[in-house]
């Protein structure tokens, strides 16, 4: 066997992996070369499905052998076996399959051996009842047989390919929560700003950047920090924010605007989203929430006629009843009768099963807030 790669090149780029997808393929990369093999894979294996989940693949498993290999999958006897050996333990498929049994099998012979291949070196990663993850190494015939060295080297390696493995699983779920909140946080129609303990803001969504921009009452300096225009409200967010720093609950606030529109209300208290949301900087300490009285939801009639089951007639009415208009405003503004516009209040009250004209717009505003409908910038 040929002199190894250093431990300490290979096993920084196993958990830079953990993160980092190219760091893991180099990973593996790094690990054919260590045995001089034509190629790595690193398999996820669910055994309710009908084949495997070929995670990453390096060498001689291209895209081309990838295909191949699942229309073989299922006669594969490798996973299943690799799957029962013991944690942080290694073996070669020469070792655990006769040859008789190799020698008959479809999957060797139309598959394994036609790419070159002739032993696999592999450890299983990770199982449960369901799913397992599988790391091979495939050797070819430029060189001999996998030998006990080469084994328990791996085997000496396998700690540390086993924890990266867990904590990118770990990652991914996580990314993917974080992934999952952030899109709901950046429909929603209030600005969102959270604050580390500085006050310095580390995340604002779609509608808070909205806020900022517009420059009419709040801004963000060059720090990040969030600036009423009003010097009053600027002392009043400083106070409530370094109290939710001191464990204080937080509290509400107004922020006059800079022209003749209605202030922005603000809502300031404790965050948590440090155990969700996947930000640049450290964990939050504050959640600051902005309304912005001015908004005008958009599309909303056509949700509303969608949704309620109404004509598109008495949608739009309810639309304009949510947006604080009334049935004289909505008919001038159609071009209709005020009793055009009572026919249409009288439809919607009928599809809804509502009785009053408030317990229809307060059905039609939970329904477009729990659809995080908002209003353009």
């Amino acid at each position: 066997m040929s002199k190894p790669a250093p431990d300490a090149d290979l096993l920084d780029a196993i958990y830079r992996g953990v993160t980092d997808a190219a760091a893991l393929e180099q990973a593996l990369e790094g690990l054919a070369e260590r045995y001089r093999c034509r190629g790595a894979t690193l398999v996820m294996f669910d055994r309710q499905a009908a084949g495997s989940d070929l995670l990453l693949t390096t060498g001689a498993w291209d895209e081309k052998a990838v295909r191949r290999y699942l229309e073989f999958a299922a006669l594969d006897p490798a996973p299943l076996a690799f799957s029962q050996l013991p944690r942080a333990t290694a073996s070669t498929t020469s070792r655990m399959f006769s040859s008789d049994m190799v020698s008959q099998s479809p999957f060797a012979n139309e598959f394994y051996y036609p790419l070159g291949f002739e032993e696999t070196l592999g450890a299983c990663l990770f199982s449960d009842h369901a799913r397992f993850a599988l790391l091979g190494l495939v050797r070819g015939v430029d060189r001999s047989a996998f030998e006990d060295d080469e084994i328990a080297d791996l085997e000496h390696l396998l700690p540390h390919i086993v924890r990266a493995f867990q904590l990118r699983r770990e990652f991914l779920g996580l990314e993917t929560k974080a992934a999952g909140f952030q899109e709901v946080v950046e429909r929603l129609e209030a600005g969102v700003v959270f604050l580390n303990a500085a006050g310095v803001s580390v995340f604002a969504n779609r509608a808070a950047r909205a806020v900022f921009g517009r420059d009419d009452g709040l801004a963000l300096d060059r720090m990040g920090h969030v600036l009423p225009a009003h010097p009053q409200a600027r002392r009043r967010l400083e106070a409530l924010v370094a109290g939710v720093g001191r464990g204080e609950a937080g509290g509400t606030m107004t922020a006059p605007r800079t022209n003749s529109r209605r202030a922005y209300a603000i809502l300031v208290a404790p965050s948590a989203a440090g155990n969700w949301l996947a930000l640049p900087r450290e964990s939050p300490t504050a959640i600051m929430l902005i309304h912005d009285p001015m908004s005008r939801p958009v599309g909303t009639s056509e949700v509303l006629r969608s949704t309620l089951g109404l004509t598109a007639s008495a949608a739009k009415l309810v639309a304009a009843l949510v947006d604080d208009a009334d049935l004289k405003s909505f008919a001038e503004r159609e071009g209709v009768t005020i009793h055009t516009a009572r026919f249409h209040l009288h439809t919607a009250l009928t599809r809804t099963e509502t009785k009053t004209q408030a317990e229809l717009v307060r059905l039609a505003v939970r329904l477009l807030r729990d659809f995080a409908l908002r209003g353009d910038a």
